[in-house]
C-alpha cells in the first residue's frame, strides 16, 4: 500500500537538500577561494618584506652615507699611494740606507706625528729609529683621540699614551691636508692647539715643530675644489698662529719642495698630493738644515 507520509517525508528531504546544497557548496568554494586569496596575500607580504630586507642589507653594506666627491678623490688617492709604497718597501730594502743623511733625525728620541705623506716621508728616508706616529687620514682631532698605536702585546693605544712611555725630545707634526675640506676653519686651529697642549703635558721638555701642509701640482690644483692651494695657504696661515701663539717653531717644508710659481712639481707626485721618494730626501734635508 502507498505509504503518503513516507512521500511527503521524502519530498521534505529533498527540499532541504536542494535548499541547503547550494550553501554547502557556496561555503566550499568561498573556502578555497578565500584561503588561495590569503596565501596569495601572505605570499606578497613576505616577498615584500625579503625585498626590503635585502634592499636595507645591500644598503647596509653599499653605505647609506655616499662619501661625497671631494672625499672620495682624497679615498682613492690614498689607496694609490698605499699601493705605491709596497712598490717602494722592495726599492728601500734593496737600497743602501745613507745614515750620513739621516742620523741627526733617525734616533727613537724623535716623534713623527702625521697622516700619509708623513708615512712616506718615513718610509723614503728610511727613518726605521723614529718614533712613527703617522696613520692615513690622521687629523688634528684624531691625533688626540684615535688609537692606532700598537702596544708589544698587540693593544691598540693614541699616539699620546704611548709617549708617556717613549723619552722623546723632538716631535714634528705635519697635519691639516685632510682638514682642508673643514667649513670652520677656526676649529682646526683650536684642535691644533689642544694637540700641543697635550704633548707639552707629557712632555714639557720637548721641542715642537709645526710643518706647514706642503702645497699640491698645479694640475690638482686647478680641477680639485678642496685640495688645492688657495686651501693649503688659507690653513698654513693658521698654523704660523698656531706656532707663534704657542711659542714653537714653523717649518715651512712647502718652500723647499715648490717650483717658482709655488705648485709641487708634476714629477714629484704620481697623485698631486703625496710625494716622491726624490722629493721626500729634500723635504728630509730641510728639516735638517732648520730644525
Amino acid at each position: 500500500m502507498y505509504n503518503s507520509g513516507n512521500l511527503k517525508h521524502n519530498k521534505r528531504k529533498n527540499k532541504i537538500y536542494t535548499t541547503l546544497l547550494p550553501l554547502i557548496l557556496f561555503l566550499v568554494l568561498g573556502g578555497i577561494v578565500g584561503k588561495t586569496f590569503l596565501d596569495k596575500k601572505t605570499e606578497n607580504e613576505n616577498n615584500s618584506y625579503l625585498g626590503n630586507n635585502l634592499n636595507e642589507q645591500q644598503n647596509i653594506l653599499t653605505g647609506e652615507n655616499i662619501l661625497n666627491d671631494e672625499s672620495n678623490n682624497i679615498l682613492n688617492e690614498i689607496i694609490d699611494n698605499e699601493n705605491n709604497n709596497n712598490n717602494v718597501k722592495n726599492d728601500i730594502e734593496n737600497e743602501t740606507t745613507d745614515e750620513g743623511n739621516s742620523n741627526i733625525i733617525n734616533d727613537a728620541s724623535v716623534a713623527f706625528i702625521g697622516d700619509s705623506r708623513t708615512q712616506g716621508f718615513i718610509m723614503y728616508n728610511g727613518l726605521t729609529k723614529v718614533q712613527d706616529y703617522s696613520y692615513v687620514g690622521l687629523m688634528v682631532d684624531t691625533a688626540i683621540s684615535k688609537k692606532f698605536v700598537k702596544t708589544n702585546n698587540g693593544e691598540k693605544i693614541t699616539l699620546l699614551d704611548d709617549m708617556k712611555n717613549k723619552n722623546i725630545n723632538s716631535v714634528y707634526i705635519m697635519l691639516g691636508l685632510n682638514e682642508l675640506g673643514w667649513s670652520y676653519p677656526q676649529v682646526f686651529k683650536v684642535k691644533y692647539e689642544e694637540l700641543i697642549d697635550e704633548i707639552r703635558a707629557i712632555k714639557p721638555n720637548c721641542k715642537i715643530y709645526v710643518q706647514s701642509i706642503i702645497p699640491v701640482t698645479k694640475s690638482k690644483d686647478e680641477k680639485d675644489k678642496i685640495f688645492n692651494n688657495s686651501n693649503v695657504q688659507k690653513f698654513n696661515k693658521l698654523i704660523k698662529e698656531v706656532a707663534e701663539e704657542k711659542n714653537v717653531k714653523y717649518l715651512d717644508v712647502g718652500s723647499a719642495l715648490v717650483d717658482s710659481n709655488g705648485y709641487l712639481p708634476e714629477q714629484s707626485s704620481p697623485d698631486g698630493i703625496h710625494i716622491s721618494k726624490k722629493y721626500c730626501e729634500k723635504w728630509l734635508e730641510y728639516l735638517k738644515n732648520n730644525s
